[in-house]
């Protein structure tokens, strides 16, 4: 039995092509967050979904007011289903990206929302360094002063927050 490798592209662009068309939203989507989101987000803060994914999420949020979003995806596939999707929402941006070299600069983002990509690297091999990697870049980007990072993960606290 062969396991998947969450951290190759290709097996993303592989699953996306095959699912062209439909969405899913890993874990949790905007409704049942809203009222957390809420309390930290403001409706013109410039935010980040790392492995946005085919999910409605970002839509969602987009729809709701907050029109500030980039979504990154190592998926090329992705990425492109996903920009033409969403092309007449403006200032909703789709860049394939991987989440441990992020391209933005220093200070940039309100807010990070992780939406299990920490359970995605954390299957994969060499899973603790790419999680520092990860959490390092979340951390470059985001503002000093206020910056809110959003982890949504299916696993358990205490294999999670080590790694915080």
């Amino acid at each position: 039995m062969s396991t998947a490798n969450y951290g190759d592209p290709n097996y993303w662009n592989i699953r996306y092509a095959n699912c062209e068309g439909d969405m899913f939203d890993w874990l949790e989507n905007y409704d049942s967050l809203k009222s957390l989101l809420d309390i930290y987000v403001k409706k013109d803060h410039r935010i980040l979904i790392t492995g946005c994914g085919n999910a409605r999420f970002s839509e969602d949020l987009y729809d709701a007011g907050f029109t500030n979003i980039w979504n990154i995806d190592i998926s090329e596939v992705v990425i492109k289903q996903m920009k033409e999707r969403n092309k007449k929402r403006s200032n909703m941006y789709y860049e394939v990206m991987d989440v441990c070299e992020l391209k933005y600069p220093d200070n940039f983002f309100d807010v990070v929302i992780d939406k299990s990509i920490i359970d995605t690297l954390l299957c994969g091999s060499n899973a603790f360094v790419y999680t520092a990697l990860m959490l390092k870049e979340g951390q470059r980007v985001i503002k000093e002063n206020g910056g809110v990072y959003f982890a949504i993960s299916y696993g358990t606290p205490s294999t999670r927050t080590f790694h915080f």
